[in-house]
């Protein structure tokens, strides 16, 4: 039941209000324990630890996160439509193996200023050949707007188990939205078991999924599928490397490691350092808990 607290106090570092039938899919409550959570909730909201309103629970004072939630939720529609609309192109450039949706869409929800993240999976040695093509689209296309087309985070199919094991990876990992290939969704979640010690029986459906890709994409592959395209691999790899760097010459290694991951089968490209500072309001929110209730939240069972 522990699990049922510590996901409403992550989802609280979001101001985003949970019902109990979510906070049952996400915590893997069986049926055989669903009287004691709603028990357990009703318990905590008497004693004035979390909060209920309109069947969300939420922790604070704030009745407005419910219907900022609400609102997010009905803008999420719209914007999923957008999003398939661009899964589409993305899926026709070549070695594109999977597209998905991350991100706070990736749950349903839209601030009015959101970008869209998209998750990328890639043919293995030509990631960044496929990156700098998407990259072009965008800059001549879109005019460089990262509004409809977030493009940070690339592995290939050889690569699709993330290394940093948390509450943030495992949940981003468990809410990605697969727009383009089912199978690809179905092997990173075999590759990345461990988030079912997170979210023990929740991943996303493939509702939004298309496995369909034009015909032409397979002969712009042939094109590049030898060594020139090795070559050009690599050498977009290095220029690429460089590039942003100096765009965040400003960081030391240390903050620029926390912020990018750059490899020949990946790039992580998240300079706001936005894991680590979820992570850290997280454990806040625990070890607030923790004081006013009693609960051992942070060391009960490993997974935070």
């Amino acid at each position: 039941m522990l699990e049922v607290i510590r996901t409403l106090l992550y989802f609280d570092v979001f101001s985003y209000p949970l019902t109990a039938e979510e906070l049952i899919i996400y915590a893997g409550i069986s049926d055989d324990q669903r009287q004691e959570m709603e028990e357990m909730l009703e318990d905590l909201v008497h004693k004035g630890l979390i909060r209920e309103h309109a069947g969300y629970y939420f922790i604070g004072e704030d009745n407005e996160a419910v219907r900022r939630r609400i609102d997010g939720n009905l803008r999420a529609s719209a914007r999923l439509k957008t999003a398939r609309r661009y899964t589409k192109i993305m899926a026709a450039f070549p070695f594109v193996q999977g597209v998905f949706i991350s991100g706070s869409l990736s749950k349903g929800y839209a601030a009015p200023d959101d970008d869209i993240d998209y998750f990328i999976v890639t043919n293995p040695r030509r990631l960044w050949l496929t990156r700098s093509l998407l990259t072009l689209f965008k800059k001549i296309f879109l005019i460089n707007s990262h509004r409809n087309f977030c493009i940070n985070y690339f592995v290939d199919t050889r690569h699709l188990a993330i290394r940093q094991q948390n509450r943030f990876t495992a949940t981003e990992l468990a809410f990605l939205l697969p727009t383009y290939n089912s199978q690809v969704h179905q092997s990173i979640l075999q590759e990345n078991g461990w988030i079912r010690n997170y979210y023990p029986v929740f991943s996303q459906n493939g509702a939004h999924v298309t496995n369909k890709a034009p015909v032409f994409k397979k002969w712009a592959e042939r094109l590049f599928n030898n060594g020139m395209g090795d070559a050009l691999e690599a050498k977009l790899f290095r220029m690429s490397r460089g590039i942003i760097r100096k765009r965040y010459q400003h960081l030391n290694e240390a903050q620029f490691g926390s912020c990018f991951s750059i490899e020949p089968h990946e790039i992580k490209y998240l300079p706001n350092r936005q894991q680590y500072r979820i992570m850290k309001a997280y454990y806040r929110n625990l070890a607030r808990f923790e004081l006013q209730s009693g609960l051992e939240l942070i060391n009960g069972t490993g997974n935070n």
